[in-house]
C-alpha cells in the first residue's frame, strides 16, 4: 500500500504550505492548528487550496510569528493528526547565519580519560549518542547536551574511547536519523560509521621534514599531479593501487624504478595527489569492481577507505596516509592534497545536510540548488559554519598528515573571504605551503565579484590558479582537439605565446589574467581531458610519431621555463595515452593506470624531461628574475615565426630559441654564445663558443652568454 503523503512545510514567517494525499483524506480541509512544543499557538484557516490528481496543496497564512531553531512545531489537522512542521528556510536567512555559530573544536575530542562529542544541529529538537567501544557488543546511548546560543550539542562520555565507534542521531522535523559525524578522523567501512582517534597514535610516525629540502619561494617548485590508485595499479607492487603500494621504495621493473621511486627520480619539488579525503562511489571491499578519482566527496577529514589496506580498521587508512606523506617526504617531496569542498557527492543522503538542512548549500533566489559546480549541489562557504569546516579540515591535513599545500577542486565556486581566511590559517601554520585552484569562473549563485574566480586573482593575492590561456595558446584549444596551438603549429599565436611565457601578467596581445607570475600554474594537461599526446595526435594527424614525440617535447620544456609555476600531470613526460578519451574519471585501470613499460622504451623523452628540470634548477637565478619579467625577459621574432626569448640577470644571459616549425634557419648571435641545452637534452662539458647557430625544425635550443667571459 502507498504511504500517504503528509508534509508541512513554512515557506516564510507567514506561509505554511501543508500537502495531503488524497489517499489519507478524500475532502477538502478548512481548518488546521499551529502546535509549538506541543502547546497550540493558533488555528489557521486556509488562504488558498489547490490539487492535483493525488494531493490537496493548502497555503497557510501566519501573522507576526517568529520561529525558534530547536523547538518542535506541528500542524494539527481537525481530525487530530499531527504533521511535523519543516522551518528549514531559516537557514537561508542572514539571522540564522549570524546567530548560530561555534569557533570551538567539534567532532570527537579524545581525551584518554573521556571524549568530548560536539556537533552543530540548531533544527534539532534532541540528538542523541550511539556509542559502542572497542571490543563491546554493548550499545550505550547518550542524550546530548544542547546549547540553545549556538546550535552545538556536546556531551562528555568517561573513559578511554579509543577507537570507538559512534552515531549522531539527530531528530529534526520530527524525523529521527543516524548519521555519521562530519567531523569523523577516520569512517568504518564504506562509511557508515564514524571512530574515535586518538591523534597521539597518529602523529608517532614521523613524516620525516628533516628529509625536505628548504623551499619558500613558489616559482622554484615543480608539481607533478598523480593518483594513488593510478600509480601502481599495473604494477607487481605489493597491494597495487593503495597508500601503502605507493609509498614503498626500491620498486623496480626491468631495472627502471616504478611507483614512488620513479616520481622521486623525476626532480620534482611537489608531489599533487588527486583526492584521497573519503568519496562515495567506490566499495571499500571490493575497490577492483569500480574506479573513480575521487572528485564524489563525502567526508572531508577521513582518508578514503579503498586506498587502505584493511578499510575494516579506523586506524588503517589514517595511519596509511601518513606514512605515505612521510615516505615522499624521505625523498624529499612535498606533498599537495588535491579536496574538493566546492560540492557533495549527494546532498539528501549527506550528515551536512541531515544536520542542518538547507545551511550548508547554496541556493539560488527561488530556493532550487544552486548547480554551479554541475553536480547538483553548491558548497555555501559564506556560511559561517561551513567556512569553519573548511578552514578546520585543512588545518586538520596539515596537523594530522603534514602536507605540503592544497590544490582546490573548482575553487571558482567558493568565495573570496573564506579563501583569503583559508590561506592565512594555512600560512601561518606552514609559511611554505601552496595554495592554488581552477579558477573557472562557474554559474553559481554568488555575485562575480564574490567569487573566488581567476578574474578576482587581484583579491587573492596569496592563490595561484591554473592558467587556461597558457595550456590553449601552447597546445591549442582543449575542447576543439583539431585546433593547434603555437608549439603544435598554429605561428600565428606567436603574440600569445610570448604573453604566456611572462605568467601571463604582462599586457601583451592580451589584457593581463593574474597580477604576477606568482598566481599562475602553467600546465597544458591535467586529469581531466585529453592527454598532451592524444591532443597532438589529434591536431597534428599528417605528421609522423617522430614529430609528435618533438613537439611534446617542446610543450613540456615551455611548461617548465616559462614565468610562473610549472606543473606536469603524470605521464605527461612520456606522452602517454588515454586511448583519446577525455575524462576518464571513471574508465577504469586499464585506461588511467601509468604504464611504466612505456617509460622504459621511451627513455629519451624521459631524459628530456629529467634534463629540462634540472637545467631550470642549474639557472635558479633565472626564476628569482621572473618576477619582474618586464626587466628581465624580451623576444625576438625569428624566420618561419619562430621565437628567441632573452633572459638577462647579472652576469649573464640566457636565450631561449623555440622552433615550432619543420624548417631549418641559421641565426647570427652579435656576440659569441655557449650552446647549453638542445632537443637532445642537456650539453655537457661544451667549451666551443659559436657566433652562427643552425635551427632545426621542431628544435629548442638554448645559448649561454657569460658577459664576464671575453671571447
Amino acid at each position: 500500500m502507498r504511504k500517504p503523503v503528509l508534509l508541512a512545510t513554512a515557506k516564510s514567517e507567514n506561509i505554511i504550505e501543508v500537502t495531503i494525499s488524497k489517499d489519507f483524506y478524500t475532502s477538502p480541509k478548512k481548518l488546521f492548528t499551529l502546535y509549538e512544543d506541543d502547546k497550540i499557538i493558533c488555528d489557521i484557516e486556509p488562504v488558498s487550496k489547490s490539487e492535483s490528481q493525488s494531493t490537496f496543496i493548502y497555503s497557510l497564512l501566519l501573522n507576526d510569528f517568529i520561529y525558534v531553531p530547536g523547538r518542535k512545531y506541528e500542524i494539527k489537522t481537525s481530525e487530530n493528526y499531527f504533521i511535523p512542521l519543516d522551518i528549514s528556510f531559516l537557514a537561508e536567512q542572514e539571522e540564522f547565519e549570524k546567530k548560530y555559530r561555534f569557533d570551538g573544536e567539534l567532532g570527537a575530542v579524545y581525551h584518554t580519560d573521556k571524549t568530548t562529542f560536539r556537533v552543530f544541529s540548531p533544527f534539532a529538537t534532541e540528538v542523541l549518542l550511539k556509542i559502542q567501544r572497542k571490543n563491546s557488543d554493548r550499545l550505550e546511548i547518550y542524550k546530548m547536551i544542547p546549547d540553545r546560543e549556538n546550535g552545538v550539542f556536546s556531551i562528555d562520555v568517561e573513559g578511554d574511547l579509543d577507537e570507538a565507534s559512534y552515531l549522531y542521531s539527530p531528530t529534526i522535523f520530527g524525523e529521527t536519523k543516524d548519521v555519521v559525524d562530519p567531523y569523523s578522523y577516520s569512517v568504518g567501512i564504506n562509511s557508515r560509521i564514524g571512530y574515535v582517534i586518538n591523534p597521539e597514535k597518529i602523529k608517532s610516525i614521523s613524516t620525516h621534514d628533516e628529509s625536505l629540502p628548504p623551499f619558500s619561494d613558489p616559482l622554484k617548485a615543480f608539481i607533478y599531479e598523480c593518483s594513488v590508485r593510478d600509480m601502481t595499479s599495473k604494477t607487481s607492487i605489493p597491494h597495487p593501487g593503495t597508500f601503502s603500494a605507493l609509498s614503498l621504495d626500491n620498486q623496480a621493473k626491468k631495472g627502471e624504478p616504478i611507483g614512488l621511486d620513479y616520481i622521486a627520480s623525476l626532480g620534482m619539488t611537489h608531489i599533487q595527489l588527486l583526492p584521497v579525503l573519503d568519496f562515495h562511489t567506490i566499495d571499500d571491499e571490493r575497490p577492483k569492481d569500480s574506479y573513480n578519482w575521487g572528485y564524489d566527496p563525502y567526508f572531508f577529514f577521513a582518508p578514503e577507505g579503498s586506498y587502505s589496506l584493511n578499510p575494516k580498521d579506523p586506524y588503517s587508512r589514517v595511519l596509511e596516509l601518513r606514512n605515505l606523506i612521510g615516505q615522499m617526504h624521505a625523498h624529499g617531496l612535498r606533498v599537495i592534497l588535491d579536496v574538493v569542498y566546492n560540492h557533495v557527492f549527494c546532498v539528501e543522503f549527506n550528515p551536512l545536510a541531515v544536520l542542518v538542512p538547507k545551511y550548508y548549500f547554496r541556493t539560488n533566489h527561488d530556493h532550487s540548488s544552486s548547480n554551479g559546480s554541475g553536480c547538483g549541489n553548491d558548497f555555501e562557504s559564506r556560511h559561517y559554519m561551513a567556512r569553519k569546516l573548511i578552514i578546520d579540515s585543512l588545518m586538520h591535513l596539515l596537523d594530522f598528515y603534514d602536507v605540503d599545500g592544497f590544490r582546490f577542486d573548482l575553487l571558482g565556486i567558493l568565495d573570496i573571504d573564506t579563501v583569503n581566511k583559508a590561506y592565512q590559517a594555512v600560512i601561518e601554520r606552514k609559511p611554505e605551503a601552496l595554495l592554488y585552484g581552477e579558477g573557472w569562473d562557474l554559474p553559481t549563485a554568488l555575485p562575480g565579484d564574490k567569487k573566488a574566480s581567476i578574474s578576482n586573482s587581484h583579491q587573492l593575492k596569496g592563490i595561484a590558479f591554473f592558467n587556461d590561456r597558457f595550456r590553449d595558446i601552447v597546445k591549442g584549444s582543449t575542447t576543439s582537439l583539431s585546433v593547434k596551438g603555437y608549439l603544435s603549429g598554429d605561428t600565428n599565436y606567436i603574440d600569445g605565446f610570448k604573453h604566456v611565457f611572462l605568467g601571463s601578467s604582462i599586457a601583451l596581445a592580451f589584457a593581463p589574467l593574474l597580477s604576477s607570475p606568482l598566481q599562475s600554474i602553467n600546465y597544458i594537461e591535467c586529469h581531466d581531458n585529453h592527454t598532451l599526446y592524444d591532443k597532438l595526435k589529434s591536431c597534428c594527424q599528417d605528421e609522423s610519431e617522430e614529430d609528435i614525440f618533438k613537439r611534446l617535447k617542446l610543450c613540456n620544456a615551455a611548461t617548465c621555463l616559462a614565468s610562473g609555476i610549472p606543473f606536469f600531470h603524470a605521464g605527461q613526460e612520456i606522452g602517454l595515452s588515454k586511448e583519446g578519451l577525455g575524462n576518464t574519471y571513471n574508465a577504469g585501470d586499464e585506461i588511467n593506470g601509468f604504464d611504466y613499460d612505456i617509460a622504459y622504451h621511451r627513455k629519451d623523452l624521459l631524459l628530456f624531461f629529467k634534463d629540462v628540470i634540472h637545467f631550470k634548477k642549474r639557472f635558479f637565478a633565472l626564476t628569482d628574475s621572473l618576477k619582474d619579467v618586464n626587466k628581465h625577459i624580451t623576444f625576438e621574432n625569428l624566420d618561419h615565426n619562430a621565437i628567441k626569448i632573452n633572459y638577462i640577470y647579472d652576469d649573464q644571459e640566457l636565450y631561449l630559441i623555440f622552433n615550432p616549425t619543420k624548417q631549418s634557419f641559421t641565426y647570427n648571435f652579435d656576440d659569441y654564445v655557449n650552446l647549453v641545452f638542445t632537443d637532445a637534452g642537456n650539453v655537457e662539458h661544451n667549451d666551443f663558443y659559436i657566433r652562427l647557430a643552425i635551427i632545426n625544425g621542431l628544435s629548442l635550443n638554448i645559448f649561454l652568454k657569460n658577459k664576464r667571459t671575453k671571447r
